[in-house]
């Protein structure tokens, strides 16, 4: 939502859950048919247990109070002043993550406050009046200039970027961390880097729907009329400015 201050809403079953337990099972079925393993298993793989194994530190952490109050005053749901994200002058963000010590000494440096003139940081009674400082604080400048403060200095303070912004900024750029298609659509590039086999991303644009509906069920032996009767019955969907019987 609009007012909901820079928060990302993640879909925990689908992408990590599921895709990442799905990755996962693939690169078993791959270690399996390298090591030429006689005995073959079955691999049960959902999106509900991917997703709560993928969440084991929430469960985990929960036992020693880290979730332990109502969503969004805990330590690392955005409850925790030093562990949110700030409007600034301009009216964009800064993502805050100085959880430990020597981070948390940097971003009152930067913010140029003073650790004594302050709540401890772990006080968690004060942590209302510790971010009313914070949110004094950081309204005070544009976002522009509070990364030129925080980019000289270790405090997870970052800012806040749209799609548009991402691509430009200096470190990608540095890093060359996207790319563009033969359309000019952008997107990033494949992750890890690896030295002595670097992936060779594909620079051609995204298929369209039904492109290659045909293809794929000729390699499967269907035949012209199979698909043709597939068409007429709207079960499958061929696009007819790339697709062609």
């Amino acid at each position: 939502k609009s007012q909901n201050k820079g928060m990302l809403k993640f879909n925990a079953g689908c992408m990590p859950g599921g895709f990442c337990s799905f990755v996962f099972h693939r690169n078993l079925s791959l270690h399996t048919c390298c090591q030429l393993v006689l005995h073959l298993q079955a691999k049960n793989v959902n999106d509900v247990e991917g997703a709560a194994y993928t969440g084991s530190f929430v469960w985990k952490s929960n036992s020693i109070g880290l979730w332990e109050r109502d969503r969004g005053q805990n330590m690392l749901d955005s409850g925790a002043p030093f562990y949110d994200t700030y409007r600034t002058l301009d009216g964009k963000y800064i993502a805050v993550g100085a959880l430990e010590h020597q981070f948390y000494d940097q971003l009152l440096k930067g913010l140029e406050l003073e650790d004594e003139e302050l709540p401890p940081q772990m006080s968690v009674g004060d942590w209302p009046e510790l971010r009313r400082v914070f949110t004094e604080r950081f309204a005070s400048k544009t976002q522009a200039e509070w990364s030129k403060i925080f980019d000289k200095i270790d405090a997870c303070a970052t800012p806040v970027l749209s799609f548009d912004e991402v691509s430009s900024h200096p470190h990608n750029q540095e890093r060359g961390s996207f790319m563009k298609d033969s359309e000019g659509a952008e997107c990033p590039r494949p992750a890890p880097v690896l030295s002595r086999t670097p992936a060779e991303p594909s620079l051609t644009s995204n298929p369209g729907v039904g492109e290659h509906t045909v293809k794929v069920l000729e390699e499967y032996n269907f035949t012209s009329s199979e698909i043709n009767k597939l068409l007429a019955a709207g079960v499958i969907e061929c696009n007819a400015g790339k697709a062609k019987l």
